[in-house]
């Protein structure tokens, strides 16, 4: 029950949170833990020439990118006392598209993730990562909060 595990990590108390959740039942049921962060995507500009743009969306890409690495080291290194099998991930896109595409496609057994409300008129019209993620997901989702 439950072998492969993915955590989405966002950088935040919640996902942190999240995370050492999901470290602690793959320590009692012997899981891997499969970190994975998901880059936004940046809008293609028509307007703007586009031999200078792409090179500073490309800037803008690699900085995330970076950002992205650094959040998942850092994660996985607040885990190390669990002495779990960590693997880190990447991907570039909508974060919840992103983790229900990763959970259908590798077959994870469960997803567990952090709840954080985006509140007032945002939340209502776009609806959070965590609610989508637990609606459309292809295997079971344990929102912490």
């Amino acid at each position: 029950m439950y072998k492969s595990i993915l955590v989405p990590v966002d950088g935040s108390e919640s996902s942190a949170l999240a995370a050492q959740h999901a470290a602690e039942l793959a320590s009692k049921l012997a899981s891997e833990l499969f970190l994975f962060h998901v880059v936004p995507s940046l809008p293609p500009y028509l307007d703007a020439a586009p031999e200078r743009l792409s090179s500073i969306q490309q800037s803008i890409m690699d900085e995330y990118m970076k950002q992205g690495k650094t959040i998942l080291d850092k994660a996985k290194d607040s885990l190390a006392a669990y002495g779990l099998n960590i693997q880190t991930l990447i991907a570039v896109g909508s974060p919840a598209d992103e983790i229900i595409k990763k959970a259908k496609k590798q077959k994870y057994e469960l997803v567990v993730m952090g709840s954080r409300g985006l509140g007032g008129i945002k939340g209502v019209l776009m609806g959070s990562v965590s609610s989508r993620v637990a609606r459309n997901a292809s295997c079971p989702v344990l929102i912490v909060r």
